[in-house]
């Protein structure tokens, strides 16, 4: 990859992404194999807010994945790139009005709350002559200290109700149940989701589920320097997972007819290691002892994950003679303190010099705002070794057209 980054400064400049086909096909594929392995009926559907580069959603597809989609923009791009309503799953606690015409085309349904529930409702009997599914989001404890915002409590008032009307709507079935809890990745987490939503499907849903989704929240593949950062060896593998989530769901549907489908929503894990961000060192300071090399991207083009971690980093010398730094903080174009792309870093560097980011791919061309500088082009690597451009860099006209200039 590094000869291809390379031969794209040199026709291109920087900044730029570099996304890796065959890497995020093999890993997908590692996924998918290790957990069908032991439940056929598991399926992936890709989470959109993660990385919706179309290229990237269409290679999902490609490969027979779902989308999963939680805004009406998400769901719009979910059906331009060719899926069918049967393989979107439209989650959220905000969902638009496309979430009827989901509804209409026996599309997958996750209802967030009571009063998402009532409106859902609603729209059945004002069609009382088709027939129409859904699901409900389930909210869990799984014991980290934190309270999350998404899905109703098993047993609560907002629950109870809300199964009540569904069962009360003659045309309206519940079929399928989902949760999401990405902020508990170990295995004894996943061992807790799995349980718990084989006892939920139980109680609430009559026969056998058509589906259950167990979100995502998987620790990725990654390399070794981040893997490290997050415990080292303790790091759970694919193996790992599949052991205590995917094999329970096996034994307690063995004996059905039709089992259902068992989701999971990866996002990071299997496009996170695979887009890489391509930077120029624009200076190098010194400020009352702190080392500073100033970027020509910023921390957005990394994602969340840089502001928790240190990212994987290489350097392509530029040609001027390199000085070694420890503790360098890697700062981004932006006039913000806490644009710091990688702090307290470690090496040989010279102004001029281009750093690669690996690591980029969740949460990060998503979330890069449009603020003082226009979002980066990005290329792929195909897996045949070819190169193309998958995004455009944005002009200042882009940014720019959206505003009136009649004062």
């Amino acid at each position: 990859m590094i000869q291809t980054v390379k031969e794209l400064i040199k026709q291109n400049g920087t900044p730029f992404y570099l996304f890796d086909e065959k890497g995020f096909v093999d890993n997908y594929k590692k996924l998918e194999n290790t957990f069908k392995a032991i439940y056929p009926e598991y399926q992936i559907s890709y989470s959109y807010k993660t990385n919706y580069t179309p290229f990237v959603c269409q290679l999902v597809k490609s490969l027979g994945g779902y989308a999963e989609v939680v805004s009406d923009m998400e769901y719009t791009l979910a059906k331009k790139i060719g899926h069918v309503n049967s393989q979107i799953v439209y989650n959220g606690p905000s969902k638009g009005d496309e979430m009827y015409e989901h509804l209409e085309n026996n599309g997958i349904l996750n209802i967030d709350s009571l009063d998402e529930a009532k409106r859902v409702v609603a729209y059945c009997k004002k069609n009382a002559d088709k027939q129409y599914t859904c699901g409900v989001r389930i909210n869990m404890d799984l014991g980290a200290n934190f309270i999350s915002r998404f899905g109703m409590v098993d047993g609560s008032p907002e629950l109870l109700e809300t199964i009540q009307i569904i069962k009360d709507t003659e045309n309206l079935k519940l079929v399928g149940l989902h949760c999401h809890i990405s902020r508990c990745r170990g295995v004894d987490a996943w061992s807790q989701r799995a349980q718990i939503m084989i006892a939920m499907a139980d109680k609430y849903i009559d026969g056998a589920p058509e589906y259950i989704s167990l979100g995502s929240g998987m620790f990725a593949d990654m390399a070794d320097y981040l893997k490290d950062q997050f415990g080292g060896n303790s790091v759970p593998t694919y193996e790992d997972y599949a052991e205590v989530t995917i094999r329970p769901f096996a034994e307690h549907y063995k004996d059905c007819d039709k089992k259902p489908i068992l989701f999971t929503e990866p996002g990071t894990t299997v496009v996170a290691r695979y887009l890489s961000f391509v930077s120029k060192v624009l200076s190098i300071k010194n400020v009352r002892g702190r080392w500073i090399a100033n970027m020509d991207g910023d921390y957005h083009n990394l994602g969340e994950i840089c502001t928790m971690k240190k990212l994987p980093t290489h350097v392509i010398a530029g040609g001027k003679e390199q000085n070694q730094y420890d503790k360098m903080d890697i700062m981004g174009f932006t006039c913000l303190e806490q644009d710091v792309m990688v702090p307290e870093w470690n090496g040989e560097l010279a102004e001029g010099d281009v750093m690669v980011f690996d690591n980029c791919g969740g949460y990060s061309i998503v979330d890069k705002p449009q603020f003082i500088k226009p979002q980066s082009a990005m290329y792929v690597k195909r897996c045949d070794g070819s190169v193309k451009m998958i995004m455009r860099a944005e002009t200042f006209d882009d940014v720019f057209n959206k505003f009136s200039f009649e004062f």
